[in-house]
């Protein structure tokens, strides 16, 4: 997979996150994450899109704990994501 690929299926499902801070603000953040080769450095900016993710919808008017649900399980699917594509092989075991 290449990294638009990875970003698309990545936000795939992120509707509530697009609609308040917009597809081209989320798609710049997971392809910068994805074009980081170092892990640590990577996470440190998974940690920060995790963090403002949480921010933007709470201040679009979600709940803490579903903010934290959906932020959560976006920067999960980010660390998936980027774990296969830095793969050796290019699969995830």
């Amino acid at each position: 997979m290449n990294i638009e690929e990875l970003v698309a299926a990545v936000t795939d499902g992120a509707a509530p996150l697009l609609s308040c801070l917009g597809q081209p603000v989320v798609a710049y953040h997971v392809t910068a994450i994805m074009r980081e080769a170092d892990v640590e450095q990577a996470q440190e900016m998974q940690v920060e899109l995790l963090r403002r993710t949480f921010e933007a919808l709470v201040a679009d008017g979600l709940e803490d704990a579903a903010a934290e649900h959906f932020a959560s399980k976006l920067a999960g699917h980010v660390g998936s994501a980027w774990k296969l594509l830095h793969s050796a092989d290019g699969t995830w075991h």
